[in-house]
Formats: structure tokens, sequence, C-alpha cells
């Protein structure tokens, strides 16, 4: 697969410079994927705020994905990227990120998803891309996590999981006292961490749901809950981490 990421100008004539370039690097039969901030959007829909959409921003664009033969993957999540963090009615939001894929990209993932993540304290979303593909079934293996060491009480676990009487082999014993602590430590983990991306993911949409609501409502209450939707999802990133 080829990706190609982007940044482009805010002028016009920066951005054809850009859609000339990326032409001209443009696979003939490889999987292709362009995203980024591209700076443009293609409708009203992807704008709130400031002055009317006019069709002729995005005609070049528009064009530029024809003649590239790409097509917009489509997203879900927040409906804009981008947004200038002003107050009252001088805040403007955009769909300025997106994510480009050719028929060939599209033909080799089963599945391809774009989540536009919480943006705060930033001014773009960042873009969550994942690809299904039919080797993504295997078992997950089972990791130890090193914000588990941040529980004094994680070695008590392992020591009562470690100390449980096992007969056998002493190979067997061994294997069977590793298998008891991983099931303790998991279990553990539930009751104190729970699933780590899922928080994280939660925290992501709470934000987001803020974020969204703080578009129809721009009231210093719904901007407190945009605040604390997000020192909630920064505790669940620094788990994380």
């Amino acid at each position: 697969m080829i990706f190609s990421f982007v940044h482009a100008l805010c002028t016009v004539e920066g951005r054809r410079d850009l859609w000339a370039k990326l032409l001209a690097d443009k696979p003939h039969s490889l999987p292709w994927c362009i995203g980024g901030d591209f700076n443009v959007i293609v409708n009203g829909h992807e704008k709130r705020g400031g002055r009317p959409f006019m069709v002729s921003e995005g005609s070049e664009f528009l064009a530029f994905m024809e003649e590239a033969e790409i097509f917009d993957a489509g997203f879900s999540g927040l409906s804009y990227t981008w947004c200038n963090n002003r107050r009252g009615r001088a805040r403007i939001w955009k769909r300025l990120d997106r994510l480009l894929i050719n028929g060939e990209c599209s033909d080799l993932a089963s599945a391809i998803s774009v989540v536009h993540l919480a943006r705060h304290p930033l001014d773009h979303a960042p873009l969550k891309i994942s690809f299904a593909l039919r080797m993504d079934n295997g078992p997950r293996p089972f990791r130890f996590l090193n914000v588990w060491t941040s529980k004094p009480e994680l070695l008590g676990v392992i020591r009562e999981a470690w100390d449980t009487e096992v007969q056998g082999s002493p190979l067997r014993a061994l294997c069977s006292k590793l298998l008891t602590v991983r099931r303790a430590i998991q279990l553990w983990n539930k009751q104190h961490f729970g699933d780590i991306g899922t928080t994280v993911r939660e925290a992501e949409v709470g934000l987001s749901r803020a974020d969204e609501e703080l578009t129809h409502d721009r009231s210093d209450g719904v901007l407190e809950n945009v605040h604390r939707a997000q020192a909630e999802l920064n505790r669940a990133l620094a788990i994380e981490e």
C-alpha cells in the first residue's frame, strides 16, 4: 500500500501545486491512501459559522479527486475536524481533514473506517484510520501493562497467585503458576483499570458529544462540560501511555 500524508496550504494556488504533485505520484495498480489536512471543504454541510460556503471553493479539489480516481472514505464521530476556537459568533467549524482512497485500496480491505477523535485542546481533530483485513483474526497475546505497577497492591496479587499449590512435574508446576498469575492479574485489572482501550474510546466519545453540543449551544455551562470531558480524556490517555 502507498500512503500519502498531506498538509495543504490555505491558498488556492498553493493547493493547486499540491494536486499536481500528487497526480505525478499516483500509483498505477497499488492501493493508495491520501490522508491529512486538505484545507478545503466541498459543500456547505462541511462548515458551520463564518461566511456562507461558495461552490467554487472546492471545485478544483473535486476535479483533482476525479482525475486521480480517488474518493472519500467517509467518517464517524465529530461532524467537523477543525475549529478556530474563538468565542461566540466568531467561532467557525470545518471538516478540513479526511482520508481519500482509490479502488484498489477499497478492494484490499474488507472494511475501512475513519473516526474523528476528540479535538481538544488542539484546533484539529486527529483521524483514527482502521483497516479490517483477513489476517486480523488471530488470538491476542497477554501483555503486561506498565501502568499496573502504579498500584502497590499488584505485588500482593502476584504473590498470592504464585503461592497456590500445584501438583505435577516442576515444568508443569511452572506453567500452571504462570497461568494462574495471568488470570489473577487480568481479574485484578478489570476491577481497577478495566479495558484501557475502551476507557479511552468512551472518554473520546464523551468529549466528542460535548464538543458537538458546543456547535449548537455556546453557553458557559456547555463549555464547562467540554473542559470536564477533556480532563477525563487526559486521565485516560495518561493511563494508556
